[in-house]
């Protein structure tokens, strides 16, 4: 039995492994952890994904940090760290998904460093979907919700039996009282002619088949405190005022007619996620300056090509666009495309800026994180791996983290004889734990406790062999065994409870 688990501490977890075809390169790299949501594709074959879907925190090696099997419910998406009323915390969407349309409601949770719940984000009259959740200034957060509403469709293109489209409203939140601080609507800023996916049948002829003319996927706030909106099936981003909700300017080179900026040094964008912010300036000759980032899919679902796709196909890659408010221009600045070809991701996927001026790109569909440097250069990249079977992640990021958990250290002691000779294994465990440096070994026999050996901790699970003399102190059937987790300091952090070794000769 124990053949067939990841870690015989913790048989029941069976993460997805990482297939790391570039390893990190740990002198220019970030520090920091990966945080992903791998799960089976939105149309999966049967039988397909990841045994266990959810939030996983890898280190760049692999190995697992933390599962939140137990911890969080249902499908998951946009995990990462942040920050809480002054606290390092993990947020994370929970909710319910509907694979065919892409479509899902939940609510978004925080937990703190043991990965316990802080609280959760609600709306107090919407439903909350999964495309964004941005916590802003340790307060309030930004959502997104996917509103069926009746309208004539009629003008259009669509039949008389098309009725509803999706009124893709995203709120920023109190995060304490559910409060709405502001509400916006995407059909009050966007013409639905300009959509990019067709009314065709059956959307928009009931509730559960609307028209997804827009397709909010990403929300942000500048300083000032307006409002950055990425509209995928649009393809085109909006800001808009944060005191009356006016459109401020759009920015599209697929709907170049309606756009605010002409296009320089080839940019092109189209079915894009995770629009942000990044600066604000004034030139020397007055003109504001403004930029901000996105990952541009430049493919869309319905049209993916999975793998490495045909000669001719538009790469899908991280871009950073400056805007010229004065010339009014979009220049292209920076473009990071996946290594060994590229990929071109028909659906998710985000760009994170790290502290250190690098890059950290998760290829949505495709299943892939990577880490360049600010020059483009790759420094990491890596694939979640189930069996040869692809796995997506909505979005994927590197955060720094440190996991102190609540819940007990897991051990297995296992003793044999062989050829008159005892011998036994300890594994343990600490699903979450980021600060433990050594692991140290008692023997508990008739409560008195002897020291059988100390491990540096290298992975997610340390194993500790017993042979020789020590093994005498296995003589009596109740003699248990027991791990100690020393922090950096050679402080005690945790203990286990004691086990008693499992004999796999009887």
């Amino acid at each position: 039995m124990f053949q067939e688990c990841q870690y015989r501490s913790r048989p029941d977890l069976a993460p997805p492994k990482l297939s790391i075809t570039i390893p990190s390169n740990r002198d220019k790299a970030a520090p920091g952890y990966l945080f992903v949501t791998p799960c089976a594709l939105f149309d999966p074959a049967p039988n397909s994904g990841p045994e266990q879907p959810g939030a996983h925190i890898f280190r760049d090696d692999g190995d697992l940090v933390w599962s939140s099997l137990g911890y969080l419910g249902g499908w998951t998406a946009n995990f990462q760290a942040t920050r809480y009323k002054d606290r390092p915390v993990l947020q994370a969407f929970q909710g319910c998904l509907a694979r065919k349309h892409a479509h899902a409601y939940g609510t978004p949770v925080l937990l703190d460093q043991s990965y316990q719940p802080v609280t959760m984000v609600q709306s107090l009259n919407k439903l909350i979907s999964f495309h964004e959740f941005r916590i802003v200034n340790e307060k309030t957060a930004l959502v997104q919700i996917q509103q069926p509403i009746l309208a004539d469709l009629t003008v259009y293109g669509g039949s008389k039996d098309q009725k509803w489209i999706v009124d893709d409203i995203f709120q920023e939140v109190d995060i304490e009282t559910g409060e709405t601080l502001f509400e916006g609507h995407p059909l009050k800023f966007a013409d639905p002619s300009d959509s990019l996916v067709p009314l065709n049948l059956p959307y928009g002829t009931a509730p559960n088949q609307p028209w997804d003319f827009f397709h909010t996927n990403s929300v942000d706030k500048d300083p000032h405190g307006n409002y950055l909106v990425s509209g995928r099936h649009i393809s085109t981003i909006y800001k808009l005022s944060g005191t009356d909700g006016s459109l401020l300017w759009r920015l599209s080179t697929a709907n170049s007619s309606t756009s605010s900026f002409q296009p320089l040094n080839n940019l092109t964008f189209s079915y894009q996620h995770h629009a942000r912010f990044r600066s604000c300036a004034t030139s020397p000759d007055g003109a504001e300056i403004e930029a901000i980032s996105f990952f541009d899919n430049a493919a869309r679902s319905d049209k993916q090509t999975h793998g490495h796709p045909p000669e001719g196909t538009q790469m899908s890659s991280g871009k950073v666009v400056q805007l010229n408010h004065k010339q009014k221009t979009a220049e292209l600045m920076a473009k990071y495309e996946a290594p060994d070809g590229g990929l071109s991701v028909g659906s998710q996927g985000n760009m994170q800026f790290l502290p250190n001026g690098n890059k950290f790109i998760n290829w949505g569909v495709e299943g892939a994180v990577t880490e360049f440097d600010n020059d483009g250069r790759v420094l990491f990249h890596a694939f979640l791996d189930v069996a040869d079977q692809r796995v997506q992640s909505y979005r994927g990021f590197k955060y720094e983290w440190e996991g102190r958990p609540r819940e007990k250290i897991a051990v297995l002691a296992m003793r044999e004889s062989r050829d008159g000779q005892d011998s036994m294994e300890v594994y343990v465990s600490w699903n979450g734990d980021t600060v433990t440096k050594v692991w140290k070994f008692f023997a508990e026999d008739e409560g008195k406790f002897q020291k059988i050996g100390s491990v540096e901790r290298m992975s997610f699970e340390t194993r500790l062999e017993v042979t020789g003399d020590k093994m005498t102190l296995f003589r009596g059937r109740d003699t248990r065994v027991f791990a100690v987790a020393m922090d950096r300091k050679g402080v005690e952090i945790g203990r286990s409870d004691a086990v008693e070794a499992l004999r796999l000769d009887e």
